[in-house]
């Protein structure tokens, strides 16, 4: 049907027509499905509003199933053949069911901006994890000119129906109190993503050497560069094979390095070589399992650079265009606040990775430390379940 449409003479006109119409029909399904009574025991999950099942949505959802909540749980998700445990209900995004649902559940879950029409209850919770913890690019409001007209309308519309916000440390709840719009109650018991770093780390390292064939002792160097809005590529050419020469001829044994794009960008826009030593790690479903398995970082503004700092790994930033964002949106912190050396060449890079001191690394990381106050502790998702059991009624919860 949808092909022979698109061979129709009235396609284009309907290609126009149809997102106006679709939107008037979501609306309209918002306002029906408002009058309906509020189900406390329903839950919806959503990573970047129809992402995989990912990020810190996910394991919140894993400790609501691992203690047992007798919650019907709904997991918004674009791609229907998505892996996605028993538990849950998967909901297509901007659908009426989706709309259903939304307007039914005791809690939403999410861990970005609503960019769409949404009407919130009183008696609804909404908990916003955001999808990342502190890094050096500002976000938000403290971004100043780098967000459209458009965003921040939708932002402050978000901000004003969030009941609780996710911090990891203290400098990240002081930053969320400036660029959020947000003045609501902060959870501060940090991210559930980053209760991995505290699980079993040999596991880890064995499942995802075991999942990329490789030795048992190989060491592993994760490049995470972060996302550029105006589709920039040369800022991401980072001289792989160069890096592991040094990190070799550094610390010694063997090296690999896992590429993993931002699932923004393209992998086909670029002409990345893998080798045996250069594997592509973008479609790994879980991004947090590739870092906690990790021994060393490679990121330009990603707040993995940070967790790593946190973990005592070495946190390396590699940023070509690192002045031209300084202008576009600022940073939170100088470079010379960071233990994290930063290159802005290849050059830069390589002479950073030989230069590395393990020692002055560790006086600059005990700073760094005691500025930003984590909280991250590997009881995040616990201290989320426990806040959702709190705001339901006795009756509906039971102990796992």
């Amino acid at each position: 049907m949808i092909e022979y449409l698109r061979k129709s003479p009235l396609y284009p006109l309907l290609a126009k027509v149809y997102p106006a119409l679709h939107k008037s029909l979501l609306w309209l399904a918002w306002q029906i499905f408002s009058l309906l009574p509020v189900q406390p025991r329903k839950i919806v999950f959503s990573n970047f509003n129809g992402g995989g099942f990912g990020d810190n949505t996910r394991y919140i959802a894993e400790e609501c199933i691992r203690q047992k909540l007798p919650f019907k749980m709904y997991w918004v998700l674009s791609r229907p053949d998505t892996a996605l445990p028993q538990a849950f209900q998967s909901l297509r995004p901007d659908s009426i069911s989706f709309v259903y649902h939304m307007s039914t559940a005791g809690f939403w879950v999410d861990n970005t901006r609503k960019l769409y029409y949404f009407k919130k209850k009183k008696n609804q919770t909404y908990i916003h994890t955001w999808h990342a913890g502190p890094g050096l690019k500002k976000i938000e409001r403290d971004a100043g000119t780098g967000l459209s007209p458009e965003y921040i309308a939708y932002a402050k519309r978000d901000s004003a129906h969030i009941d609780l916000l996710l911090s990891n440390c203290r400098f990240w709840t002081d930053c969320f109190r400036s660029c959020f719009w947000y003045d609501g109650p902060i959870l501060e018991k940090g991210l559930p993503k980053n209760d991995l770093y505290f699980q079993d780390i040999p596991a880890l390292r064995r499942l995802i050497r075991k999942y990329y064939g490789l030795p048992e002792d190989v060491k592993l160097i994760l490049y995470v560069p972060t996302w550029r809005e105006n589709r920039k590529l040369h800022v991401y050419h980072l001289d792989f094979e160069r890096c592991l020469d040094a990190f070799e001829r550094k610390f010694g044994g063997g090296w690999v390095m896992l590429v993993r794009l931002h699932p923004n960008v393209n992998a086909a826009d670029f002409d990345i070589r893998y080798t045996n030593q250069v594997l592509n790690a973008s479609s790994y479903e879980n991004a947090q399992e590739l870092l906690a398995a990790g021994d060393a970082v490679i990121t330009d503004y990603s707040s993995c650079g940070f967790d790593y700092i946190q973990l005592g790994r070495p946190s390396f930033l590699y940023a070509e265009d690192f002045e031209q964002m300084k202008q576009d949106k600022g940073y939170y912190l100088e470079l010379s606040e960071l233990p994290s050396p930063a290159a802005f060449s290849n050059e830069e890079m390589i002479q950073n990775i030989l230069d590395f001191s393990p020692e002055e690394y560790e006086k600059k990381r005990i700073l760094f430390m005691e500025k930003m106050q984590y909280y991250d502790n590997g009881h995040a998702s616990e201290a989320v379940v426990k806040y959702i059991c709190r705001h339901s009624p006795k009756s509906l919860v039971r102990k796992g």
